[in-house]
């Protein structure tokens, strides 16, 4: 509060400085020459004051232009002194005399004091625009002030040469002036005054010229003009905004804004006018007014050509840039890709790992801070002539040379450790940001149309593997990815052209090794006999989201065969459901609908889901809650697959509706026979959970005898594995089931049924 109270009274203070100098300033125009001049002195005094006052008040970073705003002040009074000490008896300043050298000083140090206006290092830019609107100024200085200067006679010697020296100053000050407000977009209070000072200045001398070389007496007028120009320097000094007005300079970013194409047609036009007025009284046209006006509008016509084009080159270059980070685009990274006479490079894609979750955590304005500073910490660690663009969202992309032995997985361990120190942002705490980086090498004689892809095919990589990583483009995975694109491809038209058939395979009872289950288990034969692993298809259909037209078949099969197997043998069958499945709200619906048409009761089937599936379903847990518990409302039994492996949580367990527990084969495998008693501890705690928790539990993939033995002595309910039999068609279920029910084999599998 008391901060903001201090920016009030320091506005309120520039005001008042302002007011009270008009009164005083057009108070003394009624004066006698002699107490105008000590007028001017008081004046520039109090503008000094002003200046000090607001230096070390609002300490802006950059102090030069003021402090050389005080010593051309400090001229100004010296060469006023020097004038009121100097009068003829007429009362009309001696010419020349100390006056005039400090006059002049104090145009040097003005134009100092502009040229310092912006730091070195930052007066880039803007040369052209400046010269044009010099141009349209100089044409109305040689119109009012040169010419007649030059040619009228009425000024000669010292005089003559001192008066000309006064009016290149002025043509310096107006291009600097320019030069500052076509490359800035600095707006504030402080420095809007100081072009108003500038440019009154400028007029006021271009007047004084006019009156003298008229003979007119406009000395109340000039002081008006000269003394309105100090007062605005010692306003613009008191206002706050001046510690923000000079040093860094923001560059300007509409350089074709209407407001300097209208500035360009009235200089035109102006210059036009002139030179149609000097010809009129110039019948021949040979006048040094008319040639200077003539050399003028063609200097300026020709300097806009060149702004033209300069503006047609910024135009392209921007619609090959980024809005937000400056970089390039993908349009721009195409350009190079394709520049012909390439050099060995290196193609890199960067990818923001958890990007998106930190963008909708802390929204876009943080969001849009990171890729701002993700820019230039890339540009910081690249070389200069790399190209560096942002292709979407939070994907960066850089072209590089591969010189002087740096390969892309130098640089791509350079960005990674540029990109891993913490971002500090305001309003939220320091954080790191991970990055994954796809790399492809480029040689020179080699085609590019791909590049793209294969670092995009990289860059998945890394991701797989984790993230905050490299990987190098590999033609091996490329010709995976190829092959897999084709086999999603295949997926539909299989399900089309009934490729898919539906295996059983026997879950046994432990403690009675009778067959009371059987799992269903997908299986696809192409039409030629070739047959395709379910670990390599059933990944690729859930990655495609084609699993839930897969799973609606294999549901409705499965009911279908459940039928006769529950009728005929009193069996039960698992089926593995997908987390996409889960999701769909009417999915409980259909499966209910499938066991009514078919005559099956729900406590013939058991639904499979995955740990992964509890899992990667969080945001939709209520959903999935909701159809597991419907379908268990209707005795249908759910069981929890591969229990073990996953991401395990009894919170779950809990909350829930299962029935089942399917130890994952890995425990089973190897850990039954030869494992030590902290692997069998494993298995024992799973068992135990279940059964404390009123769950049956299932072993899968038992292999051998010795392993069931040791399941059942633990006190694992069921198994399953090619120790009792194969996955095989539903006729195969039924011949072994039938066979079963002989009195001497009963329902026990044989040697021979395991084959």
């Amino acid at each position: 509060m008391t901060r903001k109270k201090a920016d009030v009274s320091d506005a309120a203070a520039h005001r008042w400085y302002l007011a009270v100098g008009v009164l005083v300033v057009l108070v003394g125009t009624v004066l006698d020459l002699q107490v105008r001049l000590w007028l001017y002195m008081a004046v520039a005094v109090s503008v000094m004051g002003a200046v000090a006052v607001g230096v070390r008040r609002h300490r802006p970073t950059w102090t030069a232009p003021w402090w050389l705003m005080v010593s051309a002040v400090a001229s100004s009074l010296l060469a006023n002194a020097g004038w009121a000490m100097n009068l003829t008896p007429a009362g009309v300043p001696r010419f020349p005399s100390f006056g005039d050298l400090f006059y002049a000083l104090m145009l040097v140090l003005l134009v100092l004091s502009n040229y310092w206006w912006v730091r070195p290092g930052q007066r880039r830019g803007g040369a052209v625009e400046a010269a044009i609107v010099t141009l349209g100024g100089g044409a109305l200085s040689w119109t009012i002030v040169i010419e007649p200067l030059l040619f009228n006679g009425r000024f000669s010697g010292l005089r003559l040469a001192s008066y000309l020296c006064y009016a290149a100053i002025d043509l310096v000050f107006i291009v600097l002036t320019m030069r500052v407000v076509v490359v800035s977009r600095v707006r504030t209070p402080a420095y809007r005054l100081m072009v108003a000072a500038s440019g009154l200045l400028v007029m006021t001398n271009t007047v004084n010229f006019a009156g003298l070389l008229n003979g007119t007496d406009l000395d109340r007028l000039v002081a008006l003009g000269w003394l309105g120009s100090y007062l605005l320097i010692g306003s613009a000094a008191l206002h706050p905004s001046m510690a923000a007005s000079t040093g860094t300079v923001t560059r300007n970013p509409a350089p074709t804004s209407r407001g300097r194409l209208l500035l360009y047609v009235t200089l035109i036009l102006a210059i036009g006018a002139l030179t149609v007025t000097s010809l009129a009284t110039d019948v021949g046209g040979n006048s040094p007014r008319t040639i200077g006006l003539v050399l003028l509008g063609g200097a300026m016509s020709i300097l806009l050509i060149v702004r033209m084009s300069q503006l047609a080159a910024l135009l392209g270059r921007r619609s090959r840039s980024d809005g937000l980070t400056g970089l390039g685009n993908r349009a721009r990274l195409q350009d190079d890709l394709d520049t012909v006479g390439r050099r060995d490079q290196v193609l890199l894609l960067v990818d923001l790992d958890g990007f998106r979750d930190l963008n909708d955590s802390f929204g876009d304005r943080i969001g849009d801070a990171v890729l701002v500073e993700t820019a230039r910490r890339l540009r910081a660690v690249l070389p200069d002539r790399a190209t560096v663009v942002r292709i979407s969202g939070d994907e960066f992309a850089v072209l590089a040379d591969a010189r002087d032995g740096s390969d892309g997985a130098c640089v791509a361990q350079n960005i990674l450790d540029g990109l891993h120190r913490p971002y500090r942002l305001p309003g939220i705490p320091a954080r790191r940001i991970a990055a994954s980086i796809g790399v492809v090498p480029l040689d020179a004689n080699s085609p590019r149309r791909h590049a793209l892809r294969d670092a995009d095919l990289a860059l998945r990589s890394a991701r797989l593997a984790g993230g905050q990583q490299y990987a190098v483009y590999d033609a091996a995975v490329h010709a995976e990815r190829l092959a897999n694109t084709q086999l999603v491809a295949d997926l539909h038209r299989a399900l089309e052209d009934g490729e898919f058939t539906v295996h059983y395979q026997p879950i046994v009872a432990l403690d009675t090794s009778e067959i009371v289950e059987a799992e269903a288990l997908l299986r696809w034969t192409r039409a030629d006999g070739t047959s395709i692993s379910p670990g390599q298809f059933i990944p690729l259909a859930e990655q495609s989201g084609a699993i839930v037209a897969i799973g609606s078949w294999v549901l409705a099969q499965v009911c279908a065969d459940l039928r006769a197997l529950h009728r005929e043998h009193g069996l039960s069958v698992t089926v593995n459901v997908s987390a996409q499945q889960l999701r769909d709200p009417k999915f409980a619906e259909h499966v209910l609908e499938l066991l009514e048409r078919n005559d099956v009761p729900g406590s013939a089937l058991i639904v499979e889901i995955t740990e992964t599936v509890l899992v990667t379903s969080v945001v939709d847990a209520a959903t999935v809650t909701e159809q597991l518990q419907i379908l268990r409302d209707h005795q249908v039994r759910i069981a929890i697959d591969d229990f073990g492996t996953g991401y395990s949580s009894l919170a779950y367990l809990r909350q829930l509706p299962v029935d089942i527990l399917k130890m994952d084969g890995s425990f089973t495998a190897l850990q039954i026979e030869e494992g030590t008693e902290r692997d069998l501890a494993f298995i024992r705690a799973i068992v135990e959970l279940s059964h404390n928790l009123g769950l049956q539990t299932i072993a899968e993939a038992v292999e051998t005898g010795a392993q069931a033995d040791r399941l059942r002595e633990l006190g694992c309910d069921l198994a399953q594995g090619y120790h009792f039999a194969r996955p095989a068609p539903v006729a195969a279920l039924h011949k072994v089931m039938s066979e079963r029910r002989d009195p001497v084999a009963a329902t026990k599998l044989s040697p021979a049924d395991r084959r």
